[in-house]
């Protein structure tokens, strides 16, 4: 979901085909998809800026989105001109995975933090148990190329800590309020858990590319990302409802990060060059 993971949809050409995350929305009455972004990154991840080559839902339509994102200046807490994207549906086929196709999940999270031997992986009869709480490091809190990184890591672990239990705290804290397509995916997240689903995968592992670390003149980074998704998949009574195959690519996606008041926060993210 490569969650992960964030907050613009992005397009994939892959034989000229586009394609999107998407994650279950259910409500009282209805079940519906709705995009997804990882990006996380990613995320789909982990959030809002999903890039992967297949998207695959079963009993359920889901809508796709293309990156035709268009950047605009949004006005944020500090007072300066940040990028925001929007886009525009779109429609595409895919290829189904295997029915019985589960996502890989991590033995050690993006911050190099052990997922402990009593981790239960989600199956389509309960929830992920026993899931790893992600702790940030000390380093992500310093604005250089190596805490920018550590912040990128963090971040995709919290994402994934989201998708797995359902708790969006963490990756909310470290994501900007200005970011609409990212509180709307967290909502998603909120509400598919709500309505007794859950989220099986999610984990994403996202890389600045190198000599990417350059400061913005409104002060904020763009960084260029390679993103490593394994894949998830939304299940209800049950039974899988959406899936998002794995992909790894590292000509898709930019993420803007900003450093706020002594820590980083994740602004936005959007197709490869386009802010």
């Amino acid at each position: 979901m490569l969650w992960l993971l964030s907050g613009a949809s992005h397009r994939f050409d892959n034989d000229n085909r586009e394609s999107a995350w998407k994650m279950l929305h259910t409500g009282t009455a209805r079940t519906r998809a709705r995009t997804l972004a990882l990006v996380g990154l990613g995320i789909l991840v982990l959030g809002g800026c999903g890039a992967s080559p297949q998207d695959n839902t079963a009993d359920t339509q889901a809508a796709e989105t293309s990156s035709s994102a268009s950047p605009s200046p949004e006005r944020t807490d500090t007072g300066s001109a940040k990028p925001t994207s929007t886009a525009t549906p779109t429609k595409s086929s895919n290829a189904a995975l295997p029915e019985d196709w589960r996502p890989e999940e991590p033995t050690v999270l993006a911050t190099g933090q052990k997922v402990p031997d009593d981790y239960e992986p989600a199956t389509l009869e309960h929830p992920a148990r026993n899931v790893p709480k992600p702790v940030m490091p000390p380093e992500a809190k310093e604005e250089t190329e190596a805490g920018a990184q550590a912040f990128l890591n963090y971040r995709a672990d919290a994402q994934w800590y989201a998708m797995q239990t359902g708790d969006t705290g963490l990756v909310r804290e470290v994501t900007a309020s200005e970011c609409a397509n990212c509180t709307s995916q967290f909502d998603d997240i909120d509400s598919l858990y709500n309505n007794d689903g859950w989220v099986a995968g999610g984990w994403e592992s996202v890389k600045m590319l190198p000599n990417s670390f350059i400061k913005r003149t409104d002060g904020g980074y763009n960084l260029p990302v390679s993103v490593d998704s394994k894949g998830f998949i939304a299940i209800q009574k049950n039974a899988v409802t959406v899936s998002q195959a794995p992909y790894n690519r590292g000509d898709v996606m930019d993420i803007y990060i900003d450093f706020r008041e002594g820590r980083w926060i994740h602004v936005t993210a959007s197709p490869r060059g386009s802010l």
